[in-house]
């Protein structure tokens, strides 16, 4: 039962990893024998693993046409950013409150300077993989199982919208300023500050680059 069970998770894991690196394109038609085939694996882990991302509404199934990975409009964008930035503008508030801005500090930092090097070196997908770190972190320090539970919603989605973008220069610096920014001013004790950086890079009505022609370009 055992080496079911971890075989199942395996295969999820592995779907899942190749729909937010874009192996899996957005909109992209996928089927048990294809999946089969990719992954050396039988039907009924492809099968269990479908479902739950299907449940985790990464995968789409069409009556008639098959089963999908997600896509989205500007409005379902517009909707997911604006739940993002409550999340994470409201997790770094109860951070503050929690007197706990000095240990989260400590820890973007790391991430920043992990950042750095990947940045400057054009290892854009280690990037990526550190700016979902980055966020992440802001969640968890929240100490909100609430808060967090709700971004494990969305951060899968979230990751594979941002691979769509991973190779435009210009999101990426000012992503890169940004979150450097951000760090700045939760060191400088400004959480008002910190959060109006946070809604800079996130909101597109505030001038950040999450926009559906960047996104499908």
């Amino acid at each position: 039962m055992n080496n079911i069970i971890l075989l199942k998770d395996i295969i999820y894991h592995r779907i899942h990893h190749m729909i937010i690196t874009g192996v899996l394109p957005m909109g992209s038609k996928i089927s048990e024998s294809f999946l089969m085939e990719k992954l050396n694996a039988t039907k009924s882990p492809i099968r269990d693993a479908i479902k739950k991302l299907e449940a985790e509404k990464l995968l789409i199934r069409k009556p008639k046409s098959g089963t999908f990975v997600f896509t989205i409009n500007q409005k379902e964008l517009e909707e997911l950013l604006d739940f993002r930035y409550c999340l994470e503008s409201n997790a770094l508030k109860l951070v503050h409150k929690n007197h706990n801005t000095k240990v989260l500090v400590q820890q973007l930092r790391l991430i920043f300077d992990k950042m750095i090097v990947c940045y400057e070196n054009a290892q854009i997908n280690e990037y990526i993989n550190l700016d979902y770190q980055f966020h992440n972190t802001i969640i968890t320090h929240s100490n909100n199982s609430y808060y967090i539970e709700s971004y494990n919603l969305i951060n899968a989605r979230m990751a594979a919208i941002l691979t769509y973008l991973k190779n435009d220069v210009s999101h990426i610096q000012r992503g890169y300023k940004q979150h450097e920014n951000m760090i700045v001013y939760l060191e400088n004790n400004d959480i008002d500050r910190a959060n109006q950086e946070l809604l800079h890079h996130i909101s597109p009505e505030h001038g950040a680059y999450w926009r559906l022609e960047n996104i499908k370009k």
